[in-house]
This record gives structure tokens, C-alpha cells and sequence, in this order.
């Protein structure tokens, strides 16, 4: 890898921290009255109609969060043995995580606002939502922390990652596993520490292998 390229690489992970960053940000404040954490549904259709415009930007942040995952993993990979097929089962399953959780946030984004406009009613309203979050995360979310974990352990087999580098790491996957456990659970208020402690995790975790693995 040439120095041209570390540093592209490098910087690219800031980037990809940053947006991830943000979107936290907006689910955590402007984008909270329209999830199913502590409001009621009609309360979430009502806070989605009057913040129509911030709540698909916000979504649109989650999508570039998503993608943005998907290209650290690639960096993550490049300085993996790129012929051991368990890199590629690695990569092939955050690839695929981005499907269901694009089609999410795009309903979230999209079509929900819609169907508000055109006065859906309660009970399909909610039945979108819950296969949205199903979507995204148990099925997305499972599917890149599997993915995610898959390269760390090739990592830690390959001598690239040092010990407490390699636990930060699956511990943070490990803790996404769990999300998608609660999210397929119902379990909102365990959903919402995972998301934060995963997240905190994974996202810290990309600039420590920014600075140990990738600019070395």
C-alpha cells in the first residue's frame, strides 16, 4: 500500500466516522419523537408530518452511514489476505446487510411521510414500522456486525490487530449482535443502550484501526 494510499484510506475513515457521528446525533435528538422508543404511535405519526423535512434528511445521513460502513470494511479488508474465503464471506455479508437496510430507511424516509399525508391509518402505520425496524435492524444490522466480526477474527488470526485492539473489536461486533437480538425482541429500551454502546464502540473503534493498522 502506497503512502498516497494510506492516507486516502486513513482520512476516509475520518470521514466515514464523522457521518456516522452525525447520524447518532440526529437519532438521538431531532429524529427521537418519530421512533418507537417512548412515544406512542399516533404521537410519532404526528411528530413525522410536522418535521417532514428533517426527518428524510436524517434518514438520508443513515443511508450514507450505512454505505459508509461498507467502504471501512473494504479499507478494513484491504490489509487482510484478500484470497482467504472467510474475508470474502466477511465482506459478502455486510454487502448484503446493506439491501434490507437501505430498503428501511427508504421507507422510513419515503414512504411513511406518504402514507401520513394520505391519512393511513394506525394499524398499517405501525405495521411498516415494525417491519422497517426489522429490517434494518435485526436483519441489516445482523448482517454487517456478522460480516464485521467475520474480518476481525481473519484479522486476529492474521497477527494484524494487537490484543486489546482485537477484544475492542469483537466486542463492539458482539454488541451489534445484540441489538438485532433485541430488535427481532421487541425490546426497545434494551435496543436503545445497545445502539449506544455499539455504536460507540464500532465508531471509536474505526479510528483505532485507522491509526494502528491502516497508517502503519
Amino acid at each position: 500500500m502506497t503512502v498516497s494510499n494510506k492516507n486516502k484510506k486513513f482520512f476516509g475513515i475520518y470521514l466515514i466516522v464523522i457521518i456516522i457521528a452525525m447520524a447518532c446525533v440526529l437519532m438521538n435528538g431531532p429524529m427521537r419523537g418519530g421512533l418507537p422508543v417512548d412515544t406512542t404511535v399516533p404521537e410519532r405519526m404526528a411528530f413525522i408530518a410536522e418535521n417532514n423535512v428533517v426527518w428524510t434528511l436524517s434518514w438520508i445521513v443513515w443511508m450514507l452511514a450505512a454505505l459508509g460502513l461498507l467502504v471501512f470494511c473494504f479499507i478494513f479488508a484491504s490489509v487482510l489476505n484478500a484470497t482467504t474465503l472467510a474475508v470474502r464471506l466477511g465482506l459478502t455479508l455486510v454487502a448484503l446487510g446493506i439491501v434490507p437496510d437501505l430498503i428501511a430507511e427508504v421507507i422510513y424516509a419515503f414512504v411513511m411521510p406518504q402514507m401520513i399525508a394520505h391519512s393511513t391509518g394506525l394499524e398499517l402505520f405501525q405495521l411498516l414500522e415494525v417491519v422497517a425496524m426489522l429490517l434494518t435492524g435485526f436483519l441489516g444490522n445482523g448482517l454487517y456486525n456478522l460480516g464485521g466480526l467475520i474480518l476481525t477474527l481473519v484479522a486476529i488470526r492474521q497477527g494484524i490487530l494487537q490484543s486489546w485492539v482485537a477484544v475492542w473489536g469483537v466486542f463492539a461486533w458482539v454488541c451489534g449482535l445484540g441489538l438485532s437480538g433485541a430488535i427481532a425482541l421487541q425490546w426497545m429500551s434494551a435496543a436503545e443502550v445497545l445502539t449506544a454502546l455499539s455504536m460507540g464502540l464500532s465508531t471509536s473503534w474505526m479510528l483505532i484501526v485507522a491509526h494502528r493498522v491502516i497508517k502503519q
